[in-house]
Order: C-alpha cells, then structure tokens, then sequence
C-alpha cells in the first residue's frame, strides 16, 4: 500500500507491536481501516511529542491533518522538518511514520464510503485529544512545575478523546464488515466501547505517571489529588507513600469499573468470531496483566522504572487465549482471576 522501502505492514508491526498483534488476527475485511486510522493517529502523535518544536508548530501541524482530512488533500508537506532540521530529533520510525502521512492519507480515501467517514471521524477526534494534551501542558517543564487536569470531568473528556472513542469507531467497522453481526446492539456496543477504551488509556496513565510527573505533566486531577490532601511533590516524596498508595487504589478501582465494560464488550461477540474475539480480549488482558505488575511493585511514581507485562507473560496468554477464546465461562474466570490478584495486593 505504501511506495519505497517501507510498507504499511512494516510500519504498523513497527510501530506498536502488542497493538499490532491485534490488527493481525482482525479479519482482512476489518483490518484495512482500522490499520489505516491507527497510523493516521500514531502519525499526529509522532508530531504532537516531537522535541524542539513549538506547541503552537505542533498545533499548526495537526491543523493541517485535519484539513487535509476534511477536504480530502493529501499533498502534505511540514516545513518544520527540513527547516528546523527536527528530523534529527526524530528516530528514523518516527521519521518514516511522518513522512508516510500523504500515502497513508490516499489510502484512507481509497476506502468504501462508509469506512472512509468512520476513519475520518475517529482520527479528527483523536487529534483533538492531542490537542487538548498540547493546550493543557503545552511546553515541556521539569517536575518543580507540575501541570495537572483541574477534575475528574476533564480526565473523563480526555481518556475519551485519546481512546474512548476509539470503542464505536471499532464497534461500526467491525459489524458493518461482518454479515452476521449486523443485527447486533450497536449503541450498546459502541458505549461498552467507549469504557473500554478509557480502561486502556487510564492503565496507560497509571503505568507512565512516574515519567509524565518529571516531564511536569500529571493527567491525575487536582481534585483527586486534593482529596487526599496531595500535592504533586508528595507524589515523588517516600513519606507520602501511604497517601500516594491510597490514590492509586482510587485510580485502579475506577479503571477496574471500566473493563467490566470491556469484559461485557468482549463476552458480546458470538464465540464463532474468534479473530474479533481475540482482536479485542487481547488488550483487555494485557491492560489487566499490567495493572496486575503496577499493584505488586513496591512503589509507584517513586520509581524510575516502566512496569510492563515480559514477553513471555504476553505470548503465554496469546497461547492460552487460543483455547479458552470460545468459552465465556473460561473467559469469565481468567478475568476474575486477574481482577482479585490486583484488588489483593491493592490490601497489602
């Protein structure tokens, strides 16, 4: 699909390879637009945390993203590659990624008419969560002067932005493609969806806020931070740990809330589909195993480290999900068995 030494296949594979993972086992029908929104996507957010460019530059950027989308371009040229030679501030993926966007923009406009509007509605609300990321915490500063979202209300619009939207967008192209799930509850699929998505995107925030603290960003509120009576110093101060742990149990119980949609999103494709079944109980164990691996570390923000399921956790439950995919009852108890292990060691 893509011309010179890289192709979309590559690049995706490339890019995120557990979310690619996913993308592999969709049905072929399916794959193609919601691959092609992903790069979209992952090529405005290559722009939106690219160094040494402004935040205005950056806006500027996804400006022309969106109107080429909207209007259907697919000429694309950034001048703030070449001129503020940022190229070199990019790794050569990241430069691939971006320089792909004009290819990846026709090959958007290639799609059916239906695909098309769903691929295009999805990648500008996604933007528009990058942007209001840019807006929110704008240039990057150190942890003495710490940014945060002002209430939980914020935090929910923008988990929805980034990914929750990412659920009816899936739920449209999946069953539109798919002649006998036509008949499905779409409404209801797209709003377990949306949870879905934010349970990801929370886990994302709960497993990077050690690194997103000392670029003096924190997607935790200042309302929920007031509660316990935490500033964002005691975030990374160890006589705060008592308070610091208590606020990540509050964020965990609601992420854990949120992937009983997902768990429900999931239980609600026929058990024959088993590529879209697998395509989405993936991610819904792999948020879970990571959740898992964030409660029995010893500490939280404190740490320098990023806390990730290993290689192997993620190929032996792609290798057990092969056998237990069609079972909800099997379904059902490999859920529970993740969830109490991280409300237990939540208690300890």
């Amino acid at each position: 699909m893509l011309t010179g030494q890289v192709k979309l296949d590559q690049l995706l594979k490339s890019t995120s390879r557990a979310f690619y993972l996913s993308l592999r086992i969709l049905p072929k029908q399916v794959r193609k637009p919601i691959s092609l929104a992903y790069l979209m996507a992952r090529a405005a957010d290559t722009i939106t945390d690219t160094a040494n460019i402004s935040s205005a530059t950056k806006i500027k950027s996804l400006d022309a993203i969106k109107c080429a989308l909207t209007n259907d371009k697919t000429d694309l040229h950034f001048t703030w590659l070449p001129e503020d030679n940022t190229t070199h501030t990019l790794s050569e993926l990241e430069n691939q990624v971006i320089q792909a966007i004009p290819i990846t923009l026709n090959s958007i406009q290639s799609l059916n008419s239906a695909d098309y509007i769903h691929v295009k509605k999805v990648v500008l609300t996604l933007i528009q969560g990058m942007e209001m990321d840019l807006r929110y915490f704008g240039e990057p500063i150190n942890e003495a002067g710490v940014l945060s979202l002002a209430n939980a209300a914020e935090l929910d619009l923008y988990t929805y932005l980034v990914a929750g939207c990412v659920g009816p967008f899936w739920t449209e192209i999946s069953f539109a493609n798919e002649s006998k799930l036509k008949n499905t509850d779409v409404p209801l699929m797209s709003s377990l969806g949306i949870d879905f998505g934010k349970a990801l995107q929370m886990t994302n925030i709960l497993r990077d806020c050690p690194s997103d603290i000392r670029l003096g960003k924190c997607y935790i509120s200042d309302e929920e931070l007031n509660e316990l009576q935490l500033s964002h110093s005691d975030l990374l101060n160890p006589d705060a740990a008592k308070e610091v742990r208590q606020l990540l149990a509050n964020q965990i119980n609601k992420t854990l809330y949120l992937y009983q949609s997902a768990e429900r999103y999931v239980l609600s494709i026929p058990p024959t589909k088993v590529r879209l079944r697998l395509a989405v109980l993936w991610p819904l164990l792999l948020g879970l195993g990571t959740l898992n691996a964030l409660v029995q570390k010893g500490t939280w923000v404190q740490s320098d480290s990023v806390v990730k399921v290993s290689r192997f956790w993620v190929y032996r439950m792609m290798l057990k999900s092969l056998f237990f995919v069609t079972s909800d009852y099997l379904i059902k108890f490999w859920i529970k068995q993740l969830r109490d292990s991280i409300t237990q060691h939540l208690k300890t």
